[in-house]
């Protein structure tokens, strides 16, 4: 803690003297004094740059990194332009281009920054998507360009004269109009971590830059201050984001559960690159008269990209439908499925004869219930240990599975060493037989038994047949009975009454 408030007041105490070095070299520069404002001016948004760029190579890839990004691009076309304007000044030659490129870098800088306002939340988002973005964002600022100076960017005639006053109200508006729109960024996404710190960050310059660039319009259009003033004004903001920009840090944060993201940031993310389609249409008829050409690419443009988009976003859902219903299913299934034996689990084995008994009631069909007890498991656990034990009850599991002579009986893993089937539409005889299947599946496995037993393992079996008025538990309880006699009377058989059964003519 001591050694970040050592950090942050080297920082600050740096950014003040480079405020004291700016205001004293101007003062006494005298005929240079414009050269050296210049050279401050340039090099404040350098710095800036160049945090801007550390703060994007040290965070990780995702929203933020893309951020940083475009916050460093805003700044290159800032620098551009500030180097243009101290040429054309400087050298005392006014060239057409470079007005046109110096004018045209300024404009340009908030396209960059409309883009990280407006990026959508994601993690991880689609780099289709932010193409598209961009390709709408930079066309826009292209013809908001032409719609204000009546000329396009760089065609050799002159910038249609405006009003002072109107060009400082459409340039104090655009700043204000991105410094709200990160201040609502920044209000969807404060407990974000990174990304909160990220538009926290952005929030603070925009607004420090709309208000310094304000200050600076208005005392330039009424003469109401000195050079030494309006020189120092459009370093601040610059300065002020290289001071905190240097000190950013990447945190690891926890893992946390995601939530659904909150409806200013989904009004957000999904009326954005509407709002951009929007702004090229309407921009794209408003210099339709004087630009013919160009305003029917832009409108080709956004049409094209609207449906890149749609197509791209519809593509997406697509996709994640799929991989929802994918997972959803194979959730399901392990949720029914034994972990260690590969068939289904107690509580596939519930809901399966819930199921058959009601399907049985109703047809008038017999239900059959086998349970399935290794004989003495625990005595062989005891002597070769429960590792072998699981590898038993796995292969025990598989010669039961195979036992099964239709797709519609089921074998489950009911408990420890016990397994159970249920054969829908079948008699005593029919399910005497599985049971008897099973037995010589188990015996054909050959599984070693524990030495104090000898032999191999073998397997008990209960057998019950459901009855009128019976509910499942009580079918249930029949079987165990049975099983339980079956180990009473010596282990390795078959215990069953059939004589509840109804008698029918078909059976397995």
């Amino acid at each position: 803690m001591q050694l970040a408030r050592k950090t942050t007041t080297f920082w600050i105490a740096l950014g003040a003297a480079y405020i004291v070095a700016q205001l004293a070299l101007t003062a006494f520069a005298g005929r240079h004094a414009q050269a050296v404002g210049y050279l401050f001016n340039l090099l404040a948004p350098l710095l800036a740059l160049a945090a801007c760029c550390r703060c994007a190579r040290l965070s990780a890839p995702g929203i933020v990194r893309t951020g940083w990004s475009l916050f460093a691009a805003a700044m290159l076309f800032w620098s551009v332009g500030m180097a243009l304007s101290a040429w054309q000044d400087l050298s005392g030659q006014v060239a057409s281009d470079t007005t046109y490129f110096s004018d045209f870098a300024y404009f340009m800088y908030g396209a960059p920054l409309l883009l990280a306002i407006s990026s959508v939340s994601d993690q991880h988002p689609s780099r289709s998507l932010q193409w598209l973005d961009a390709v709408q964002v930079l066309l826009a600022a292209y013809l908001a360009y032409t719609a204000i100076f009546s000329v396009s960017p760089f065609a050799q005639r002159s910038i249609a004269p405006i009003p002072a006053s109107l060009l400082v109200v459409t340039y104090n508006v655009e700043n204000l109009v991105l410094a709200c729109c990160a201040s609502l960024r920044l209000l969807a996404h404060r407990r974000d971590g990174e990304q909160g710190r990220f538009y926290l960050l952005l929030s603070v310059f925009l607004w420090c830059y709309a208000g310094c660039a304000g200050a600076y319009n208005y005392l330039t259009l009424h003469a109401l201050a000195g050079p030494i003033l309006t020189e120092l004004l459009p370093s601040v903001p610059f300065l002020l984001l290289a001071v905190l920009a240097a000190q950013t840090r990447p945190q690891e944060e926890a893992a946390r559960p995601r939530h659904a993201p909150p409806p200013l940031t989904l009004l957000i993310d999904n009326f954005s690159p509407i709002f951009f389609t929007a702004a090229l249409l309407g921009l794209g008829f408003v210099v339709l008269r004087d630009h013919f050409y160009l305003a029917a690419t832009s409108l080709f443009v956004a049409l094209t990209v609207h449906a890149l988009r749609s197509a791209t976003l519809q593509s997406r859902y697509m996709q994640s439908e799929l991989a929802l219903r994918t997972a959803h299913e194979l959730l399901e299934k392990l949720s029914l499925t034994d972990g260690l034996t590969g068939v289904a689990n107690r509580r596939c084995f519930d809901q399966t004869l819930q199921g058959e008994w009601q399907r049985a009631a109703r047809d008038g069909k017999p239900l059959a219930l086998l349970i399935i007890d290794i004989d003495f498991f625990k005595s062989l656990n005891d002597s070769f240990g429960h590792p072998y034990g699981d590898a038993c009850l796995v292969q025990i599991a598989a010669a039961l599975r195979s036992a099964l002579p239709r797709a519609s009986d089921l074998v489950a893993r009911f408990g420890g060493e016990e397994f159970a089937a249920i054969l829908p539409a079948t008699g005593h005889a029919g399910a005497k037989a599985v049971a008897q299947k099973m037995q010589e599946a188990i015996a054909a496995a050959a599984i070693a038994q524990a030495p104090s037993r000898g032999g191999l393992v073998t397997a008990s079996i209960g057998l019950a047949l459901n009855a009128d008025r019976q509910t499942p538990e009580q079918l249930l309880a029949a079987a165990d009975q049975a099983l339980y006699r079956a180990k009473q009377h010596g282990r390795n058989r078959i215990e069953g009454d059939g004589a509840t059964a109804p008698r029918l003519s078909t059976c397995l």
